[in-house]
């Protein structure tokens, strides 16, 4: 009996993109583990702060913002440390997870650009912001004048590392945790006090207000997408590669 070129080459098709797929699980389906890394290092940095959750009575921030966000810390020399160590502690991680993968598994991602990318922002701003802190600058208290020296965070080598990560594993919802984060990060570091929301956001002539969220609240916000996705590659990498 005669076999259908068309059935055939259907068939042939259908395989080729189920091997496609299993090959780009199997290449890219590593990225859980530097992923939750960035995860509970931002879930960590939420010690840096006095207050991470309650109320405060008053606020006293320290500029730059060497916690992440613009709320009183515990200690500016803490932060500073904690950021300069974890980040490379991060990276470190990710370089001897990925060289082992490559080793067992014989694929390889983009990852350097990562590590790249984050460093390369964590140097530049600790070289421009240096250690020494001092009083917020005046324009940053005003939500409707951000002051853009806010940006002095290190939540943004942070995120510039979560996108450039996503890129590198084609990870879409990586990139968009990112750019989550990067909105998070660039709205809170740009206003103070915390939170604040300008009157142009709310509408009519308000002249704004300020959300009662706290820092731990936040960056629980940020880590969320980043833990969600991290949990997905997981799930689909144990899935096995007859999945």
């Amino acid at each position: 009996m005669d076999r259908d070129p068309t059935t055939e080459a259907g068939r042939t098709l259908a395989e080729l993109d189920r091997l496609r797929a299993r090959t780009s699980r199997r290449a890219h389906g590593g990225v859980w583990l530097p992923a939750a890394g960035i995860a509970a290092l931002l879930l960590a940095s939420i010690a840096l702060y006095r207050e991470p959750f309650a109320q405060p009575a008053s606020i006293e921030a320290d500029h730059p913002f060497w916690a992440g966000l613009p709320d009183q810390q515990r200690n500016p020399v803490l932060s500073y440390v904690f950021w300069l160590a974890g980040f490379p502690l991060l990276f470190a991680g990710t370089a001897l997870w990925y060289r082992w993968r490559a080793h067992r598994l014989g694929v390889r991602v983009a990852w350097p650009a990562f590590v790249a990318a984050g460093l390369g922002l964590l140097a530049l701003l600790a070289v421009v912001a240096a250690v020494p802190t001092g009083p917020v600058p005046e324009g940053l208290a005003v939500a409707r004048n951000p002051y853009w020296a806010g940006l002095l965070t290190p939540l943004l080598p942070l995120t510039a590392s979560v996108v450039v990560l996503g890129w590198a594993e084609r990870s879409r919802g990586l990139v968009a945790a990112g750019a989550w984060m990067a909105v998070l990060a660039g709205w809170l570091c740009t206003t103070y006090p915390l939170g604040s929301v300008p009157g142009w956001a709310v509408g009519g002539d308000s002249l704004g207000g300020q959300l009662s969220l706290r820092p731990g609240h936040y960056l629980v916000l940020m880590a969320l997408p980043i833990l969600a996705v991290a949990t997905v590659r997981l799930a689909s990498t144990r899935r096995g590669p007859g999945a």
